[in-house]
């Protein structure tokens, strides 16, 4: 009897092996997170994500679903893994660098893995996260309600400095929106432009150097190199007016999201005061539907955009009141500028364009200009130039500064000082 036992015992085991092709039993037959190392933080071009998986079958898929906070959409990236068939043990990774997606220095991601087999076994991890850090710099910080500033070299002096002006800009900008910005932010002062570029959303080969930027909805970069108080109030304006037209059905136009953080400055730079004062004296303002990314991004216009935006906005404002603008802000709800306009002011794009000419003794649009030549100012308006920021296509706003001077042009003013450059594929800055 025990001999005939053991005979039925091998002879399911044989069974057995044949079924799994041969193969003995695995040791495990559902899909198994054996670990998860610490993400490598590879700063400035992103992180590194691993996981040690295993399962009876074949693993056939593994996806890295992430999300950046607060505001980042779900993303998925497909992991690169080693070698393995069924019962072996992998090793995916998965990297979050800038050809993927673009992470501000402080960022908070969170992430699963989501894992499947051949078998059709499937695995989600519990979620995760991390922080990604600039960590060439021991930084400290000063907080006050829900804004951080970090700072590194610069003194608590500085640093409370930039925490008083932003909080300030925070508060006058929120009630001239009409909004509440209800998440922490937080402001990187760097020492320098040059310390500021690796971690700036875009690389850049020309001879520009970020000087500020709102890298992300939670997210300033400001240098100390010029002005940089200035530089503050304008990027956290940004911070402001994104906050205020998030999810809006009418996308608000560039003049007016950088008329609003030039406003936010207590002056203009020098090239902008200079191309500025070089437009009412000859009647050569720019047409207010041309005062979009175009002549933003354009050193020919660039130092007229920003101060005839920033002046429009200031008309808006000082003519008519807060209250009023924060509605014409809040109608952007529901309607294109020209019915923001109406709904707010009563009148559309052509007639805001009007009013604000006559303001400035110019007369009215259909006046054709003067004839004869532009001229730029004399004097350099160069390197001494003041700060100034623009939207950038990755949600972001940037200050630049130009090394090289650009010579020649009808309004080519102050080039060879600050220059601003941006895009953006979404609202606010």
């Amino acid at each position: 009897m025990k001999r005939r036992l053991v005979l039925g015992l091998a002879c399911l085991a044989v069974a057995a092996a044949t079924l799994l092709g041969g193969r003995p039993a695995p040791a495990f037959a559902d899909i198994e997170v054996r670990s998860q190392p610490a993400v490598q933080n590879l700063f400035p071009d992103g992180a590194r994500l691993t996981i040690f998986l295993a399962s009876g079958a074949e693993i056939t898929s593994v996806r890295l679903s992430y999300r950046i906070l607060p505001a980042g959409s779900p993303s998925g990236l497909r992991a690169q893994c080693s070698a393995g068939g069924a019962g072996s043990v992998i090793n995916c990774t998965a990297d979050l660098n800038r050809n993927v997606v673009y992470m501000a220095p402080g960022a908070e991601v969170e992430y699963t893995w989501e894992v499947e087999d051949a078998a059709g076994g499937k695995l989600t991890t519990a979620r995760s996260g991390f922080t990604y850090e600039d960590e060439r710099f021991t930084w400290e910080a000063f907080s006050d309600g829900n804004i951080t500033v970090h700072y590194y070299l610069a003194n608590e002096q500085t640093a409370q400095s930039v925490l008083r002006v932003a909080s300030e800009t925070m508060n006058r900008f929120n009630a001239l929106e009409g909004t509440v910005v209800d998440f922490p932010v937080k402001v990187w002062v760097y020492q320098t432009a040059a310390d500021l570029q690796a971690a700036a959303s875009g690389r850049r080969s020309d001879g520009v150097h970020t000087l500020g930027q709102r890298v992300a909805d939670d997210t300033v970069l400001v240098s100390r190199d010029t002005d940089f108080l200035n530089i503050v109030r304008h990027e956290v304006a940004h911070v402001v007016t994104e906050r205020a037209t998030r999810g809006q059905i009418g996308v608000i136009p560039t003049w007016i999201d950088e008329g609003l953080s030039t406003y936010a400055q207590t002056r203009l730079i020098p090239g902008e005061q200079q191309a500025f004062d070089l437009a009412v004296r000859t009647n050569r303002m720019l047409p207010i539907t041309s005062l979009n990314a175009s002549t933003r991004d354009a050193a020919a216009t660039v130092s007229l955009f920003y101060a005839q935006s920033g002046s429009i906005v200031e008309f808006l404002v000082e003519t008519y009141g807060e209250a009023r603008f924060a509605q014409f802000v809040a109608a952007f709800r529901n309607e294109a500028v020209d019915g923001a306009l109406k709904a707010a002011y009563g009148f559309d794009l052509l007639g805001l364009e009007e009013q604000w000419r006559k303001g400035l003794g110019l007369p009215p649009v259909s006046n054709p200009p003067s004839r004869q030549p532009t001229r730029a100012p004399s004097g350099n308006g160069q390197a001494n130039d003041q700060a100034s920021s623009t939207e950038d296509s990755g949600g972001s706003s940037s200050i630049l500064l130009i090394v090289a001077a650009v010579a020649g042009g009808a309004l080519v003013v102050g080039a060879g000082g600050y220059f601003f450059w941006s895009s953006r594929p979404k609202n606010g800055a």
